[in-house]
């Protein structure tokens, strides 16, 4: 299970976009990027990748940092923060190549959790990383006091049950958990989101997600009930143009969250004014630093 050709190519058009900083034509790709391709291949190839780009800015207008036609791509004004740069720059780390690119990929695995906490929240939930370091995201680093002090912030009507936590877990399967603030906040019992985050190849998510899935549930009295929970998994893959077959399979373990969907929660409308944490808008700038070393003429061939 891998993301399209057309989705990795277009990939490699917005990451060329970032870099050269203007528009780039059909054309500009067909010399640059497509060798050795038979020469309708690459032109339906390439067509398809613009249709992605166009799709991708039609999920979120605000969320998407170009303007794309059939033909066409180009940046908009640089942002303070995209995030859906963000997510399209750490992906394409896996394809290697640059001089600081391990640094940069065990950075971006760590702090995807944090973009991925963020988008929640952006979009009016209360939301915490539950995976270790705990102690610089507002949590205890025992597990424990850090699960005692999610119940509070979630405003959960729960006790711990603290003999069902043992010395050797770590998050409880959990990375990321979501609850809504404007449901009954002196009952349990409200829907919340339990998400795994994947940041390597698609099968990783494949397993990640029914991987543990009622352990959390299982150390709480009176809340956080199991049939009040969604499943999720996160990863900073686009997955518009995943066959459907492989679709279904990542769909029935629980909600899948893409690159175009977390920018969707980040951007929804009205939604809150909350500045991602400092260590992802460090990797952030870090990322914007190296954008010229990004192989983006060869790296996306390994979709192929």
């Amino acid at each position: 299970m891998k993301v399209t050709a057309s989705a990795a190519l277009c990939d490699a058009i917005e990451i060329a976009a970032l870099q050269m900083k203007k528009q780039l034509h059909s054309k500009d790709i067909l010399k640059e990027a497509v060798e050795g391709l038979d020469g309708e291949d690459a032109k339906t190839l390439i067509q398809d990748a613009f249709e992605v780009a166009v799709q991708r800015a039609a999920m979120s207008p605000s969320g998407y940092p170009f303007e794309a036609s059939e033909r066409t791509i180009k940046p908009k004004a640089a942002p303070p923060f995209s995030a859906y740069s963000f997510l399209l720059l750490g992906s394409a780390l896996r394809q290697g190549g640059l001089a600081d690119g391990e640094d940069l990929a065990v950075r971006f695995r760590k702090y995807f959790e944090d973009l991925v906490c963020w988008s929640f929240r952006r979009a009016g939930l209360v939301a915490e990383v539950l995976s270790i370091p705990r102690e610089e995201r507002g949590l205890p680093k025992s597990l424990k006091p850090a699960l005692r002090k999610l119940a509070k912030r979630c405003h959960e009507q729960t006790k711990l049950q603290p003999e069902m936590v043992t010395s050797d877990d770590n998050d409880l399967g959990v990375d990321v958990i979501a609850a809504y603030t404007v449901a009954d906040e002196v009952r349990s019992g409200k829907p919340i989101f339990l998400i795994q985050c994947a940041t390597g190849p698609l099968n990783n998510l494949e397993s990640k997600l029914p991987e543990k899935i009622n352990v959390f549930a299982g150390v709480w009295k009176h809340g956080f009930y199991q049939a009040s929970a969604i499943r999720g998994g996160a990863t900073p893959e686009d997955l518009l143009g995943l066959e459907q077959v492989f679709f279904d399979r990542l769909c029935k373990h629980g909600w899948v969250l893409d690159r175009m969907r977390l920018v969707r929660l980040a951007h929804t409308t009205g939604a809150t004014q909350i500045d991602p944490p400092d260590a992802v808008l460090s990797l952030w700038a870090d990322l914007l630093a190296a954008i010229g070393e990004f192989d983006w003429r060869n790296g996306w061939q390994q979709s192929l």
